[in-house]
């Protein structure tokens, strides 16, 4: 499969890929970029099927707090 990416990025990539040892070239910095993206995905979709209250992230408090702020500045009634 071939891609087009825009000439202003692949500039952007090849002076990233001058300025770290990591990769030999565009082409593997390219692969590992679409790597990172992919597993991303895949850990969103993992955690999509979780229950709502496997882990709050706020506590019930720090809701309050927001809400109460929200309601200071105009945004809630």
């Amino acid at each position: 499969m071939k891609v087009e990416i825009k000439d202003k990025i692949i500039k952007r990539l090849q002076k990233r890929v001058k300025e770290t040892d990591e990769f030999n070239n565009v082409e593997e910095y390219i692969d590992y970029i679409l790597k990172q993206v992919a597993e991303r995905l895949d850990n969103e979709k993992e955690t999509e099927g979780e229950p709502e209250d496997s882990e709050e992230v706020y506590s019930k408090e720090d809701e309050e707090k927001v809400k109460e702020r929200l309601k200071s500045l105009g945004y809630l009634d």
